[in-house]
């Protein structure tokens, strides 16, 4: 049986994803359990539904929740409707699918699996693609989007980079990251799906480097994981290139 906002994974996948549930098949290396979990859980809302809600809900939901943050910057719904778009790192359903742009383009790994399981929520005019070198190919954007995403990659200093690169001088970035604290534990299970936590002094470090117009908000209540919530909005620095940024840090010795 199908789920009724898509199809189904093929055999072999699902045969990994519950052998991997069940303990009779180990992943090979963290990325890969990593990724298993993440297909376990959105197989499931696929399936199952999110928050309570009917998997038919789902793309309401998340319209709910990526324009309410997406309103907080204050910039016009339609202001980059002309210029191009991009999500590093988009899900089942990010923020792009709400944001209108002339060309849109958004990156995950498991977009082929996604394809599947949310084929009837996701949008025809959204250029979706899965390897990492194709990132290279999108235009430089008007705006980019990373939402939710460094602190699930097993380098979150090179994703980071990698997203500002593909941005114009002077576009715009939304980026948000849920971060950590000091003395606050995680679950074994949550550290497996964040394998780069980060605190938010070193995202603004980062973000210091590439821009020197932004806002920011920080939530003081953490999560049930004790994770705060830190979303930032604002222009890439003329003179920013992540790519010489990143040279520059390895000529140096300084470690990423």
């Amino acid at each position: 049986m199908n789920p009724p906002i898509g199809y189904d994974l093929d055999s072999a996948t699902v045969e990994k994803i519950l052998d991997f549930l069940s303990g009779k098949y180990v992943a090979v290396d963290p990325r890969e359990e990593s990724q298993l979990r993440e297909l376990a859980f959105w197989r499931w809302v696929a399936y199952e539904g999110y928050a309570g809600k009917s998997p038919e809900l789902f793309r309401e939901h998340q319209k709910e929740w990526m324009l309410g943050c997406y309103e907080k910057t204050g910039w016009a719904m339609d202001r980059f409707h002309a210029g191009t778009v991009y999500e590093l790192g988009c899900g089942p359903l990010g923020m792009i699918e709400f944001v209108p742009g002339s060309r849109r383009f958004a990156y995950d790994p498991l977009n082929a699996e996604y394809a599947k399981l949310f084929a009837k929520l996701r949008s025809n005019d959204v250029r979706y693609i899965t390897s990492k070198t194709e990132i290279d190919a999108i235009p430089l954007v008007d705006l980019g989007i990373c939402f939710n995403v460094l602190d699930h990659t097993e380098n979150a200093r090179e994703w980071f980079l990698l997203f500002f690169d593909r941005i114009k001088n002077g576009g715009a970035y939304l980026l948000q990251v849920n971060t950590v604290r000091n003395g606050l534990g995680r679950s074994d299970e949550h550290q497996k799906m964040h394998p780069s936590p980060l605190v938010v002094e070193t995202v603004l470090v980062w973000l210091n480097e590439v821009s020197s117009d932004y806002n920011y908000l920080l939530s003081d209540t953490p999560s049930d994981d004790n994770e705060f919530f830190f979303m930032a909005w604002g222009s890439k620095m003329d003179n920013a290139s992540p790519k010489k940024l990143r040279r520059s840090k390895m000529e140096a010795g300084v470690p990423e």
